[in-house]
């Protein structure tokens, strides 16, 4: 399916949406610009949106949830905020953002599974342990889907994992996401996979070698899971894609003319990585479409990135000081778009801080539960309809690795970070958002800035 037949087929398939969404205010007609590539994707909005005070077609007035984890995909690779000239084709994504709500300051953490364990629990690294790539994820913690099980407000709901878990630590001894009350799993355990059209898929335990391309089974998962639910439902969709290893995506699903070549691929990895976006969006695209129509309107889309683009295909000019494993906003910051049910806010952009760890009460609130703030996680439910909210002052990641090792602080404006061998260094992420001038050594006075990210350092610590 190429570009423009899938620029049509999103297109429709959220007209068909936004005529019944709940909970939206605001509405209108026109046409909304979602950046896309070099040129930009315009998506006719000409459907009314439902009022606030509407009542949904559903029967089941609880949204499902559906939480899509894009790996190794920083915003110097998303269209949704053109830092960089070369871009993916995303136009899922694009009408998802068009008819939703764009975060521009959104901290994951620089690792995978760092960043994980900090949705699934609600807490910092510092809380659980789990700071460095590889770390287990310790049986005592209680994940999303348990909580939601354990409330009587939420346990209706049905809840699956599918794709990448890299929570159960390495080696043979490595826990299971079912043995940490997950109901059901499909996907890879690890943190990569060898190849995209050869690896092992991992259902409730039993393992087989798959030769199906990763991207398009992980999404076959999806499919036939949600088609299997008679209730409302969370689902947690983490792909592999875009993470190494490069490789050419199935034609079909790319815009992307490549040959595949190894020489190729060497000499031009950003496209292959490019690539391997593209194919994702065209798959997320596709589970949208399977949906029917009274589950596309009683679900809500989240999309985010679990950290920064890997220094081999980041884009250098964009990010001079960071990438993925730094704690650098080319490390933490990473793409947030909400859409769908209950996201009154259409063709919007929020600057509100939220970290990975929000994701934890912003679900169980969306679901029903009473909790709006749990351990280290603040809900930004109010945020999906309502502007001029700030959910929380500062934001904070730490992390270890081989790399880098350190913390990181941040209020609206300005960000600390110290390493392990004690530097610290102080941006201004309101005027500098790239961090190019480091302001601790600039000679000017920023000794209150550093005191008061430091006593929030310690009252979160």
């Amino acid at each position: 399916m190429r570009l423009a037949t899938r620029i049509a087929n999103t297109s429709i398939f959220f007209l068909g949406v936004l005529s019944t969404l709940t909970a939206c205010g605001g509405g209108g007609s026109g046409a909304v610009e979602a950046v896309a590539s070099d040129t930009a994707v315009v998506v006719e909005a000409s459907a009314p949106v439902a009022d606030s005070s509407d009542t949904t077609a559903s029967d089941d007035p609880k949204p499902n949830i559906l939480l899509i984890i894009s790996d190794d995909q920083g915003l110097d690779s998303s269209a949704q905020y053109a830092l960089s000239q070369d871009l993916p084709a995303t136009p899922t994504l694009d009408t998802l953002a068009a008819n939703g709500l764009v975060f521009d300051n959104f901290w994951a953490t620089p690792g995978c599974t760092t960043t994980r364990s900090a949705l699934i629990t609600g807490k910092y690294g510092t809380s659980t342990g789990v700071l460095a790539i590889g770390d287990e994820l310790p049986a005592s913690e209680e994940v999303l889907h348990r909580y939601l099980a354990s409330d009587e407000q939420t346990a209706q709901y049905q809840s699956a994992l599918i794709g990448k878990w890299h929570l159960g630590g390495n080696g043979a001894a490595q826990s299971h996401p079912n043995d940490m009350g997950i109901p059901y799993f499909a996907g890879s355990l690890g943190g990569a996979i060898p190849d995209y059209y050869a690896w092992t898929f991992s259902t409730n335990g039993q393992s087989e070698q798959s030769t199906s391309y990763n991207t398009t089974q992980l999404t076959d998962s999806a499919i036939e899971w949600i088609q299997e639910q008679s209730s409302s439902w969370f689902l947690w969709l983490a792909y592999v894609a875009p993470h190494l290893p490069l490789h050419l995506p199935p034609a079909d699903l790319s815009n992307r003319y490549l040959s595949g070549q190894e020489s190729d691929i060497e000499d031009n990895p950003r496209d292959y990585y490019l690539a391997a976006i593209e194919a994702m969006d065209t798959e997320i695209g596709r589970l949208l479409d399977s949906m029917s129509e009274e589950q596309r309107s009683n679900t809500i889309v989240f999309f985010i990135g679990d950290n920064g683009t890997p220094a081999q295909v980041t884009d250098s000019l964009v990010y001079v000081n960071g990438s993925k494993a730094t704690l650098a906003e080319g490390g933490i910051a990473v793409p947030m778009i909400a859409s769908g049910m209950g996201v009154g806010r259409r063709n919007e952009r929020e600057s509100a801080l939220i970290n990975a760890t929000d994701f934890f009460a912003t679900i169980a609130q969306l679901a029903g539960s009473d909790v709006s703030a749990i351990h280290d996680s603040v809900s930004f439910r109010e945020l999906l309809s309502e502007t001029d909210i700030a959910p929380r002052q500062y934001n904070y990641v730490a992390f270890e690795s081989e790399r880098e090792t350190g913390w990181a602080i941040r209020n609206q404006q300005y960000k600390l970070i110290e390493y392990a061998e004690g530097q610290q260094v102080l941006y201004d992420l309101i005027n500098d958002p790239l961090e190019t001038t480091e302001l601790l050594g600039s000679g000017g006075d920023y000794s209150s800035v550093r005191s008061e990210l430091l006593a929030e350092l310690d009252a979160i610590r």
